[in-house]
């Protein structure tokens, strides 16, 4: 009952507005801020709102692929590993977990996300799974399936290691898949995690990173997570031996689904300095707790050590839980220029389903507290990058970056690469998935379609008829006493007139303004007032229902709703991309998602011989990846790189094939006017005839 009325109380107030029309991109290409452009090599021919999904899976594209959850660069290609429904999986589990059907919470979000949110297949089986290794040529866009589908929780890492390709596969027993670019994509398991014996213990595992000449994985396990490596891991799992335990790490890492970031255990791994460095999710039990980092290297004799540099201080950290950031989970790591970069990660994804019961605490907490950066030097010695001042960090950041990048949608630094000399940064938005609110704070009202309106109010009347819609009466019960009840009329009437002006109130919110939803908290906060005083004189069928909606805990909930509306109404939904070339400043590329308002995530990056490329998350209408251009200083065939095209570009490229000289590998593409691949003498010829204006473009 309370979970149904205090549903009603909201959708009432808040969700009834359907989700805008999306906007089209350009298609295949999408000018970003500072000179970048951004190029679609997946569909390229599909746009925001139309699915994608990487791949085309019974006749049609998978809209399930939800995630480039994992990616690594190879020559010409792009190699993905995917995610399968990854917001569809976790409302299962939300879905078991409050005693519904699945039906039930499939109607409920086809209601607050106007059908846009991928919930499954029509007739599809809820315990559904299908993740996929896939490649795309950066040139041809050419997209082949290199394994699967698989009935994994899908592939959340990868890394290139002697020249082959691995990723980190998750689920019942995760493992460590190969793969040969140079010999047919050919694949083979080379390392298998323990299998836990409890449902309660999560494997998804992700740390997949080369430290000196060795390949290193983490895994989990019945004690707990715990990392291996191997310098020949082509020669199977017996080449793999562990160098790290659960107790090496203090039992920091928390590792069962109802521990913080559902068991995020051992987070990041990457080398720094010589040395190993881990992230791990602290947080156990429920029991919201910041992230922790370790070091650590072998011994002459092979044996490691671990020292912790972030966590318990009573446990020798140098700093404290988080750096201060107490929502930040979990932290991704970077090496660009000389340090160790730390992204802070929060935990919304634990908040939002929270407000499926109606609580904004915890989302409220998220928003106020957005992501920070920070890096590390070969010291030890930390310094807070982008962010706001606290007691670790008093002088604030020291770059021109806040915490958020300016942004309180942006929760997780969700990925960085040091590519072409500069740090490119992308980040997790909150808005796309907390929509169902922001469309209530942003004037997208404006723009519905009646098509939109219609679709909304069918779903929203299966809403009302799966959980019923109560037309209660409160009815005054005669007293045993007349001043008894000209005393409950008296201040029944104050009471009836706070609630007349709460209606009065929701009728005026047409108007969607934060005023309208502040005096309505304010109303609120008064109607519960006048409630305590004459609670005693009303019937137990009134106060039973008056207590759980005008109890003090639920108007102080609707105020975290109301300060949750405030964030969102500034919000801009989709992804943030940056780029910085000093580590300390950073510029904006993109602050929507690439002009798609549902690619919620810059989930990986990639390095091809194209150049960067990106992956979204994008739970909506499935992933997508992305190749940015930089068109910055250099042109096609400036090769001299002073701003133009001009004869001594035909000479330098003349003197490079006759080896008088060297053309930088940084810019043979530059050189490589035909766009063959190589360079030749046709480029040098090709130029001159652009300059004897024989041809007006190359």
């Amino acid at each position: 009952m309370k979970k149904a009325l205090s549903l009603l109380l909201v959708i009432i107030l808040a969700l009834s507005i359907p989700m805008t029309a999306y906007a089209q991109v350009s298609g295949i290409t999408y000018d970003c801020a500072n000179g970048y452009t951004s190029i679609k090599l997946s569909h390229p021919d599909t746009y925001s709102g139309e699915v994608d999904g990487l791949i085309e899976y019974n006749g049609k594209n998978d809209r399930g692929q939800n995630y480039a959850w994992s990616s690594v660069g190879y020559g010409d290609y792009i190699y993905v590993g995917t995610c399968f429904g990854a917001i569809y999986q976790t409302l299962r589990i939300i879905a078991m977990e409050n005693g519904m059907e699945f039906s039930q919470m499939k109607e409920l979000i086809n209601a607050l996300y106007n059908g846009d949110l991928y919930i499954g297949d029509e007739g599809e089986e809820v315990t559904a799974n299908r993740s996929f290794v896939i490649k795309i040529n950066t040139k041809t866009y050419e997209t082949s399936i290199v394994e699967g589908p698989v009935k994994s929780g899908g592939y959340r890492a990868a890394t290139k290691f002697n020249d082959k390709l691995y990723f980190a596969a998750t689920g019942a027993t995760p493992y460590i898949l190969e793969i040969d670019p140079n010999n047919n994509d050919a694949k083979q398991i080379v390392c298998y995690s323990e299998t836990p014996q409890s449902a309660s213990i999560s494997t998804g595992i992700r740390g997949l990173t080369v430290y000196r000449d060795m390949l290193v994985a983490t895994m989990i396990g019945n004690n707990g997570a715990y990392m291996v490596a191997s310098s020949d891991p082509s020669s199977g799992p017996e080449s793999f031996v562990t160098i790290g335990t659960q107790e090496d790490l203090l039992d920091y890492p928390a590792y069962h689904y109802m521990d913080s970031i559902f068991g995020g255990s051992i987070w990041d791994i990457i080398e720094y300095n010589d040395k190993l460095y881990i992230t791990v999710v602290t947080g156990k039990n429920g029991n919201k707790q910041a992230f922790a980092m370790f070091s650590g290297q072998p011994d002459e004799n092979g044996e490691w050590s671990y020292d912790l540099i972030v966590g318990n201080e009573n446990d020798g950290a140098k700093y404290p839980f988080g750096l201060g950031s107490d929502r930040s989970g979990a932290a991704n790591l970077m090496v660009y220029d000389g340090y160790l970069y730390i992204g802070g990660y929060n935990d919304p994804m634990v908040a939002l389903p929270e407000v499926l019961d109606m609580n904004f605490a915890n989302l409220y907490k998220d928003l106020s507290s957005p992501v920070c950066l920070w890096r590390l030097d070969e010291n030890d010695n930390i310094e807070m990058v982008a962010g706001e001042k606290n007691e670790v960090f008093p002088n604030g950041p020291i770059g021109n970056m806040g915490a958020g990048f300016g942004s309180n949608m942006n929760q997780y630094v969700w990925r960085m690469e040091n590519y072409n000399g500069k740090l490119f940064l992308g980040t997790f938005d909150i808005g796309s998935l907390a929509y169902p609110l922001m469309q209530f704070t942003n004037g997208d009202v404006l723009n519905m379609s009646n098509e939109d309106l219609e679709q909304q109010i069918e779903y929203i009347q299966k809403v009302l008829g799966m959980f019923g819609a109560p037309g209660t009466q409160f009815p005054i019960f005669p007293r045993s006493s007349d001043i008894a009840q000209t005393s409950a009329n008296t201040e029944l009437s104050q009471l009836s007139k706070c609630a007349d002006e709460l209606a009065q109130l929701s009728d005026s919110m047409d108007d969607d303004s934060l005023e309208s939803r502040q005096d309505i908290y304010t109303v609120l906060a008064e109607l519960s007032k006048e409630y305590q005083k004459i609670k005693h004189l009303l019937p137990g069928q009134v106060t039973q229902i008056l207590d759980e909606l005008l109890a003090p805990e639920t108007i102080e909930n609707f105020g975290y709703f109301v300060k949750c509306c405030e964030y969102l109404s500034k919000g801009e939904r989709g992804f943030d991309l940056f780029v910085s070339e000093d580590g300390i400043n950073f510029d904006v590329l993109t602050r929507d998602g690439f002009g798609d308002p549902y690619n919620h995530g810059c989930r990986v990056f990639a390095i091809t011989n194209s150049g960067l490329c990106i992956g979204t998350a994008n739970p909506f209408y499935g992933a997508q990846v992305w190749l940015i251009d930089e068109n910055e200083s250099t042109m096609l065939g400036d090769v001299n790189e002073n701003g133009k095209v001009d004869i001594m570009d035909a000479t330098l490229i003349q003197r490079h094939l006759a080896k008088f000289s060297q053309i930088d590998d940084d810019l043979l593409t530059i050189a490589d006017v035909d766009k063959n691949n190589e360079i030749t003498v046709l480029d040098a010829t090709i130029i001159q005839r652009y300059l004897a204006s024989i041809i007006t473009e190359f």
